[in-house]
């Protein structure tokens, strides 16, 4: 009798934690694999936000840790269900969310809904502290095809630990394209369309903004603060680290035999991390954190619906990724060890 009951008693103990695991599996499913649970990949989080569209129609950065915090800033698009002719309402959004819950603190919307493409843009800066926008003038999301250009608003909004704001009226835009634009490193100015400007609002040439120092893709070098090394991703499945003596290291990204669609560098803001984005053709997203001092690879996971956004925290700790999708945006949090 005592072996039956041991027996038994083994037996729901096993399915207890069965079921305990196949439950944290589904919940944290979206991170991108089952050992999150034993943190060896080090997400911690994923949240979505449904009825917004995975932003294709705004650029890079449009997620960023504002200032200091652990909250993130995140500039997406909000959709209605389609009217009676097929069109989807849009309009910009702006969330301020806690990057560890996804507790929504702030919904900024940033012009009403219009029926067709937003013909404008959102941009986020490095630090956190500002956001720049083009928002188009009320009933100009989609231009005739005989009109080549859009009003818009040029808008500054302060987020955390950021100067006031401003907004003015912009040139006309390009209608048959979304917007193109970044901030500088500094996060001082900010170039959009064909203009440049200061957070002080100064018109300014688009020369002066050096956007791609701390941002790359493909052969395009990354480069730490101190301007002491680049990193770069080479065609081969691999990245290469390059000293300001000329000093090269070579690594592999392990993906040989894989064909590449994108891919994305992002430096943390001390310069000694890196996040690397790869988008596999016909596959979900890899995501890859290095130290670039070591050339110790810290994270390689693959994410469902990872896209191209990513944005560290000012000490370099934590990592929060884009996840799109057309039912809803939303992110990855990943902790950084070490």
């Amino acid at each position: 009798m005592g072996t039956r009951r041991l027996i038994v008693g083994c037996l729901a103990a096993a399915m207890l934690v069965g079921g305990g695991i196949y439950a944290i599996g589904q919940q944290l499913r979206s991170c991108g694999l089952i050992d999150v649970w034993l943190r060896r990949s080090g997400c911690i989080a994923a949240h979505e936000f449904p009825t917004l569209f995975d932003g294709k129609s705004l650029n890079n950065p449009a997620m960023a840790f504002e200032g200091d915090s652990d909250r993130l800033a995140l500039a997406m698009t909000e959709t209605r269900p389609a009217t009676a002719t097929g069109a989807i309402p849009q309009r910009y959004i702006l969330l301020e969310v806690s990057a560890e819950s996804g507790t929504v603190l702030n919904r900024t919307p940033l012009g009403g809904f219009e029926e067709g493409r937003l013909n404008g843009a959102i941009l986020l800066a490095w630090n956190g502290r500002h956001a720049a926008m083009a928002v188009p003038q009320p009933g100009k999301a989609a231009a005739p095809a005989a009109k080549e250009q859009v009003a818009a608003t040029l808008k500054l909004m302060a987020l955390a630990g950021g100067e006031a704001g401003w907004e003015k009226p912009l040139d006309d835009i390009p209608a048959s394209r979304s917007g193109f634009g970044q901030f500088d490193p500094d996060n001082q100015r900010f170039r959009l369309f064909t203009g440049a400007w200061t957070i002080a609002g100064e018109k300014i040439d688009r020369g002066q903004v050096n956007w791609n120092r701390a941002f790359g893709s493909g052969d395009m070098p990354v480069n730490t603060p101190d301007g002491t090394t680049a990193v770069v991703r080479a065609d081969k499945g691999a990245i290469e680290i390059i000293q300001a003596d000329g000093r090269r290291s070579s690594h592999d990204l392990g993906i040989a035999g894989r064909q590449i669609s994108t891919n994305w560098l992002l430096l943390s803001p001390d310069g000694h991390r890196l996040s690397l984005i790869l988008r596999p053709v016909g596959a979900d997203g890899i995501l890859q954190v290095w130290d670039i001092r070591t050339g110790q690879r810290l994270i390689d996971a693959v994410v469902p619906r990872l896209a191209t956004e990513a944005a560290w925290s000012a000490d370099g700790r934590r990592l929060a990724v884009r996840r799109s999708g057309r039912e809803g945006s939303g992110y990855a949090l990943f902790a950084i060890d070490g």
